[in-house]
């Protein structure tokens, strides 16, 4: 949540820090000069800002997509607790744990009533 509050107003201010810039450049008196053949020194530093951000973007969302893969692939212990019946208890995946049911490591698909209730154990590998 932070990260999304961050990301926008870094793109909020730089979206400012432009039309900034835009306005001070649309004020001043227009005379002939050449077209540049290369990019002009001024519009180096925004460029480079905007790429870094998108680099960083990037970096970001890849660093999170992989940490979200790897913990989802953690093996967890689950234990289903049935009133007067034994406990069954099941390996399974953390991404395939849902709120009312879960697939084990088998390839079972198991549904909770709402009078079993769940204890999750983290194995450790």
């Amino acid at each position: 949540m932070i990260t999304k509050i961050l990301l926008t107003l870094i793109v909020i201010a730089a979206a400012f820090i432009y039309l900034k810039r835009r306005k001070g450049v649309a004020n001043k008196p227009v005379r002939q000069v050449p077209a540049p053949t290369t990019t002009s020194e001024a519009d180096l530093p925004i460029k480079m800002i905007a790429i870094i951000l998108l680099v960083a973007s990037f970096i970001a969302t890849a660093g999170f997509v992989s940490y979200r893969w790897y913990d989802g692939q953690r093996l967890l212990e689950v234990k289903v607790v049935e009133p007067n019946r034994s406990e069954l208890v099941y390996r399974v995946y953390k991404a395939d744990l849902q709120e009312r049911s879960f697939t084990t490591t088998d390839g079972q698909i198991i549904r909770i009533s709402a009078q079993e209730r769940l204890e999750i154990k983290r194995l450790e590998n």
